[in-house]
Order: C-alpha cells, then structure tokens, then sequence
C-alpha cells in the first residue's frame, strides 16, 4: 500500500518580525510628540502626544481660533513600527542648518522623543523638515497621527 503524505502551505510567506527596543519609560509618559505653532493668524497649529500608552492626542487650533482635541489609541504594531522607525532614522542625531528663517513667518516645528534610553528634542524650519532624513521621520510619525506633518507651502505666507 503506498501512502502520500502531502503538506500544504501558505502562499504568502511569513516574515519574522524584527524586535524592537519599545521605550522604558515610566506609565503615561510621553513617547513622541509633534508641535507646530504657526506664526500666521491664517494657518493652523497642531500638537500632537503619544504617551506609552499608546494613547495619542491630537490637538488643533484652526486659522479661526477654534480648538479641537482627538484621542485615540494607537495599535501595538503600528506603535512598534513608529519606535522602529524612528530609532533606525536616528532623528535624534538631526540637527539644524540655519539660526534665521528663510520666511519672515517661517515656523519652527519641534519633534521630541523620549524612549527612556533615547531622549530628545529637534526643532526645525519648515525648509528644514521637507528634506531628507528630516522629512522620513516627520512622516513616520505623521502616518500614526494622520494630521499632516509639516505646514502648508508655501511657508507661512497667506494663501493666493
């Protein structure tokens, strides 16, 4: 009697996560945050907080004057791919290329980190935060938060 043993198996492969050093820090600390405080009446500003919790915040102050909060609860994945992200960009190590505005209403967006081992705070010009590495780690956390990174060009000047 012959005897057929077949194994099937996923077309899609699994891919091992990677680990990633999530942040020690103490309960209700913040993680990440993201701050942009317009100097025009006519723009929005944002701050945006997300503690270990993984509770995220986001809070808007519209061109009008108007507030709006939203909190949500980010993902543990997501969470961890943000962590990831940011320690392999090294936004830490980012640092400013110029003291003067470009723009007479030139904002000055600042990203703070605090992972427990890893700790800091950037501030840069809008210019600053459209180039390069700068730009990856503001989008990487603009995709958890969805509220756009960066303001609007053109840069602090009032809408055509």
């Amino acid at each position: 009697m012959l005897c057929v043993t077949m194994l099937l198996s996923s077309c899609s492969q699994n891919e091992p996560k990677k680990e990633v050093a999530l942040p020690t820090v103490p309960p209700d600390t913040v993680v990440v945050s993201w701050s942009v405080i317009s100097r025009s009446p006519d723009r929005r500003s944002m701050h945006v907080v997300l503690d270990s919790a993984r509770e995220l915040i986001t809070t808007t102050r519209s061109s009008t004057g108007t507030m709006m909060s939203v909190t949500r609860t980010v993902s543990e994945d997501d969470y961890a791919k943000l962590v990831g992200s940011l320690r392999g960009l090294e936004c830490c190590s980012l640092s400013s290329t110029s003291k003067e505005r470009s723009e007479p209403g030139e904002a000055k967006p600042q990203l703070e980190i605090n992972f427990g081992d890893v700790k800091c705070d950037i501030e840069l010009w809008d210019r600053e935060w459209r180039e390069g590495r700068a730009r990856e780690c503001g989008f990487a956390f603009a995709r958890i938060h969805g509220n756009g990174f960066v303001p609007d060009p053109p840069v602090d000047e009032p809408s055509p």
